[in-house]
């Protein structure tokens, strides 16, 4: 048998490691706004339901506010009492200001609406009355967190005999960044982590070093633990009794009939101790609710599945699962880039694979081997291997209990994997040994590269992704905001705040296509009324084809804060649908409304009132824009003015009409180059040569005004309807169908021509109709 050295106390590795992983807990508690983090509103109400002395949460009402977390068992939550109870949060209700855009679905690079509640200075430190509650009850998974790291010690201590090793254990778990973040918010995940990789120690330990009375029972202790923890714990009670069942034939040396009596009698006193210490909890729901685990809790809920998830489903979950087990803030949708998780997938999951693959192929070597070369006495297996091998089955166990566990939830949440993160660091550290073996050069870039990558985003989350994300956006005097704006406005909304820029990228579009709208606001007066931002565009019949209504500050800083004389900038992101109709220029309207009356702010100009804020514009046109035609394909006419050309390709009308009818001729143009800089408009005319007036006439800008000539671009199609109606004393006959372009302004029409003949007055002859 390997010896060991002995250890006096916590080696200053080891306590160096913990100084830095509650230094990184520390900074991302002070980072996390209350309750920005998974389910920690109802974590902290089931706790201030034990503290307050009212027992255990009901499973079968909200009196508590716990919500489904009130099935959870209830070891993190009794001793976090202990710590919560002596502090006054009776102004919680203050602080519980909720964001109405909470849960708009941004990328989670982007800051947008991703805090549940509105924060303001009341958690700026110094911290009192319920602030100073809550992060005081944050410090018991401080504790939990500081456990585990020490058991992964203990746990690679035990395997490898190595303080290096143990020391590179444990720091996987202390710098894994979701574990740091999770440590350091109102949550069970960090419990359940340090009971679970106590149980693998000590198991190794029982099967390394022996069974004993002492080991059974303290393995019970555990076991009894686990069952309070967490439904994902559970498995730490079957787990020892195989370890103990394992240890006990190493007690007496021999595998015959003399040691199954001694092997019974510690499993026995193992589950004795772990039903005494936590059966209770299950009795009691039994009894009082007829079921065990209380699933139905969670399974209730809006996330739970009507049916089953399928193969299918969990699979195109599994990245969010893989996001969430290395860094999801917030509610989970405040991440890193996606190459971030690519990279650490990639480096990680090497390792780990030849690790588990190497422990199977080692415990399946010595099972073949055994029935053909059984020894009289039975010696200790190497300590590394016991660690691997519980590590893998551990992990793999976790990780299956977790899908299944997803085909009813809709909770691809990397959290719940904690429970075998003591065992995937292990895992790591045998796959990179092994690696070393063969290719020394490629384990250690590896292992350099995920240690590095992970101390690097724990370090840098408090700051670039956590506050970056919930902190009220940068004031600055007006005149700054105004001179970084490519398209300034002034636009006063009901003397309390003014457009100062509206910049909008991109201006021409497609359906589908998505929309970055940056607004700066300034603040002219204080309100006490929190007002909300809508961005619309705004087309024919009113049609709203992209919008969005948001608090100001991106959720984060409503009107009611806001201090005159400063101004800040927006980014909001629209998709335009994909029923946009098109070709349309879009108008692009910005403002202020009560959301509870739904009266908006009056807009104005200087002093001149505004019917609508109207801020740019954006050209949605057709997903599939058509070629220029060859210049031999058939057309009417081009039109051009040494600015601007265009072809007239088609045009119809009605072949019969009567007095007093309303006809639609239809043209379609053809854009051949970009847009004037003047709107051009387009004239239809009912007329006869020798008349000086047309019978009917139809002058408009193209598309009924919604796709000026400026919006054109070089082979853009553009259909156009104009509506002639005609004089009910129309005599009958036959009658021409003019078409044309001209200036506005000046009446001037644009020259056209076909096959190089110029039409006279520029007027070009679409199209016929009888008149009966």
């Amino acid at each position: 048998m390997r010896q060991r050295p002995a250890h006096q106390g916590a080696p200053p590795p080891l306590a160096i490691l913990c100084l830095a992983f509650l230094l990184l807990v520390g900074t991302h508690s002070v980072a996390t706004p209350i309750f920005e983090a998974p389910d920690e509103v109802w974590h902290y109400a089931y706790v201030r339901w034990v503290a307050e002395g009212q027992g255990l949460p009901p499973l079968d009402s909200n009196v508590s506010g716990a919500y489904q977390e009130a099935a959870q068992p209830p070891l993190y939550y009794m001793v976090t009492a202990l710590i919560s109870a002596p502090f006054d949060d009776s102004d919680l209700s203050e602080l519980m200001w909720s964001n109405p855009g909470f849960g708009h679905q941004a990328p989670g690079t982007v800051p947008d609406n991703k805090n549940m509640l509105i924060h303001t200075r009341a958690e700026m430190l110094p911290w009192r009355g319920a602030v100073l509650a809550i992060h005081a009850t944050r410090l018991t998974s401080w504790l939990f967190g500081l456990l585990t790291v020490v058991a992964a010690y203990g746990l690679g201590l035990e395997a490898f005999g190595s303080r290096r090793w143990a020391v590179a254990t444990a720091s996987l778990v202390a710098f894994q960044p979701q574990f740091a973040f999770i440590s350091s918010v109102v949550s069970n995940d960090s419990a359940a982590a340090a009971v679970s990789t106590l149980a693998l120690w000590l198991g190794t330990r029982i099967v390394v070093r022996g069974a004993t009375l002492r080991r059974a029972a303290v393995a019970g202790a555990l076991g009894g633990l686990a069952l309070l923890t967490k439904t994902s714990a559970l498995p730490v009670v079957p787990l020892l009794a195989v370890c103990l069942g394992t240890g006990s034939l190493r007690r007496d040396r021999s595998i015959g009939v003399r040691a199954l009596p001694r092997a019974v009698r510690l499993l026995a006193l193992q589950l004795t101790v772990s039903l005494v210490v936590g059966g209770w909890w299950y009795v009691r729901n039994w009894a009082i609710y007829g079921q065990l685990l209380g699933l139905a809790s969670h399974t209730g809920t809006p996330w739970g599945r009507g049916q089953p998830a399928t193969l299918g489903t969990l699979v195109q979950e599994l990245p969010l699962l893989v996001r969430s087990f290395w860094a999801a803030y917030g509610w989970g949708h405040v991440t890193w880039p996606d190459w971030v998780y690519a990279a650490l997938t990639a480096a990680a999951l090497p390792p780990v694979v030849v690790g588990i693959a190497t422990t199977g192929r080692t415990w399946l070597v010595c099972a073949r081997r055994y029935p053909h070369n059984r020894p009289a006495t039975v010696s200790p297996p190497p300590a590394d291997l016991v660690a691997a091998g519980l590590s893998s089955l551990w992990a793999l166990g976790i990780l299956g209990a977790l899908l299944q566990w997803m085909r009813q939830v809709e909770a691809p949440h990397g959290r719940l994997l904690f429970p075998a993160l003591g065992a995937m660091a292990l895992l790591l550290v045998v796959g990179m040994r092994q690696l070393a073996g063969h290719r020394p050069r490629m384990a250690r870039g590896l292992g350099r590269t995920l240690l590095l990558a992970c101390v690097a985003l724990a370090t840098l989350a408090p700051g670039a992704r956590i506050l970056a994300t919930f902190a009220p956006p940068r004031l600055r005097p007006a005149d700054q905001v105004s001179a970084s704006c490519a398209h300034p406005v002034d636009i006063a909304l009901g003397g309390q705040a003014r457009l100062v820029c509206a910049d909008v990228a991109p201006t021409r579009a497609v359906p589908g296509d998505h929309l970055t709208l940056r607004v700066c606001w300034e603040s002219l007066a204080p309100t006490d009324r929190d007002l909300t931002v809508f961005t619309h565009l705004i087309g024919p019949q009113t049609s709203r084809p992209a919008e969005r209504h948001t608090y100001p500050g991106m959720g984060r800083y409503p009107t009611s804060l806001w201090l005159p004389g400063t101004a800040f900038c927006d980014t909001y992101d629209m998709d335009i649908a994909d029923w946009a109709e098109t070709p349309i220029r879009y108008e692009l309207e910005v403002g202020l409304y009560d959301a509870e009356t739904g009266d908006r702010l009056p807009a104005a100009s200087g002093s001149t009132p505004l019917a609508s804020p109207i801020v740019g514009a954006v050209d949605v046109v057709p997903a599939i824009e058509a070629g220029l035609d060859p210049a031999s394909q058939a057309h009417l006419a081009v039109l051009a003015d040494g600015r601007f050309s265009a072809r007239l390709i088609k045009a119809t009308s009605p072949a019969l009409a009567a007095p007093g009818d309303t006809v639609t001729v239809s043209l379609t143009w053809q854009a051949l180059t970009l847009g004037a800089d003047t709107d051009y408009a387009v004239f239809v005319h009912l007329w006869e040569p020798g008349e000086e007036q047309p019978y009917a006439q139809s002058d408009t800008r193209p598309r009924r005004g919604w796709f000026p000539t400026a919006a054109w671009a070089p082979g853009d199609t553009i259909p156009d309807a104009h509506d002639l109606h005609l004089p009910e004393n129309l005599p009958p006959g036959v009658y021409t169908i003019w078409a044309g372009l001209y200036r506005p302004t000046t009446g001037e029409r644009v020259p056209a021509s076909a096959a190089g003949n110029p039409f006279t007055d520029a007027m070009v002859p679409a199209a016929t109709i009888e008149i009966r």
